[in-house]
């Protein structure tokens, strides 16, 4: 009698946990994709966006800043996927500004960058369109649309 109930209990928690599961994945899908997050840094959108060394800003639609740093793994994952995203629109230009580069520390300064992987997006006008932090793919796809839309 007593494994009769240990067998009930046991297939209660297990219909449960499929009940659970499948919440979680409700609640996944809802919340993809997630754009970038602003983080309380970086320039306005719709502010003129500060030169940056080796980006013309009027050779691309949109030009995608990615500010990285050489101890980010996330920085690492994401560089060449940015990368791709490049040569998958014809008219997008990704520059990544190092940290690790001396010449690019004015930069971080210039655009108030605290913090990596960070992506500002700027139109061929030379406007900011968008910026935040991204740590996936999704995030930076989410945040070149937005700038094409507007550009």
């Amino acid at each position: 009698m007593s494994y009769a109930l240990l067998w009930l209990a046991v297939l209660f928690l297990s219909v449960i946990v499929v009940a659970l599961l499948r919440q979680v994945g409700v609640l996944h899908a809802r919340l993809q994709p997630l754009g970038v997050h602003p983080a309380g840094e970086g320039p306005e959108a719709g502010a003129a966006a500060p030169p940056v060394p080796g980006a013309d800003y009027e050779r691309a639609a949109v030009t995608l800043v990615a500010f990285t740093s050489p101890t980010c793994t996330v920085c690492h994952e994401l560089s060449p996927s940015l990368r791709a995203l490049q040569q998958q629109y014809d008219d997008v230009r990704v520059v990544e500004v190092s940290l690790g580069e001396r010449a690019h520390v004015p930069v971080f300064t210039a655009f108030s960058v605290r913090s990596t992987p960070y992506l500002v997006a700027v139109g061929g006008d030379g406007i900011v369109r968008g910026a935040g932090v991204a740590n996936s793919l999704e995030q930076a796809e989410v945040l070149l649309a937005d700038a094409l839309a507007r550009a």
